[in-house]
């Protein structure tokens, strides 16, 4: 702020802190202070302002009574939160999906889960078994050579072939 006080400036540092210039901003305090000293329109501002401080300052404050407080608690706005009826209980089960899931309701995510499991499930299914980096002629007769193995591995047969148990 600039050193040079006016009387628009000093009546609102006045207003908003009152007389006492400990309590006026640090910044401003001595450019008040000397204007307060000049100006004789800045002390009678200071000096009907000085009243409304001396009423204040006298003014006892009671502490709210408890049915105040209570009012005051129970008309406070709060979040309220509204589960889907099978859920309002708040039971282990709704609160390990808030957990696990805190974004809202967990039918969405759930689904493309659902449906990216599926999805594998069918390509896979469809799919052919291929060894990667190996031609075609050469992933043949490694199934040929390997084919039971790999088959007895795959539906985890309990009956090892003799050359496995070597």
């Amino acid at each position: 702020m600039s050193n040079k006080m006016t009387l628009e400036r000093f009546a609102a540092i006045i207003d908003a802190y009152g007389t006492s210039p400990a309590r006026w901003p640090a910044d401003e305090r001595a450019a008040a202070e000397a204007f307060l000293a000049e100006d004789p329109a800045a002390q009678a501002l200071a000096a009907e302002a000085a009243k409304l401080d001396l009423m204040l300052a006298a003014a006892r404050v009671e502490a709210p009574s408890a049915a105040l407080v209570e009012r005051l608690m129970a008309a406070r706005p709060r979040a309220v939160a509204v589960a889907p009826a099978p859920l309002q209980d708040k039971g282990v089960f709704r609160r390990l999906i808030e957990a696990l899931w805190p974004y809202g309701s967990p039918v969405v995510p759930t689904g493309a889960l659902a449906a990216s499991i599926m999805l594998g499930v069918a390509l896979g299914s469809v799919s052919e078994v291929s060894v990667i980096g190996m031609s075609a002629a050469s992933a043949a007769s490694v199934e040929m050579e390997t084919g039971e193995r790999l088959v007895a591995l795959a539906l985890a047969d309990t009956a090892w072939p003799e050359e496995w148990m070597q």
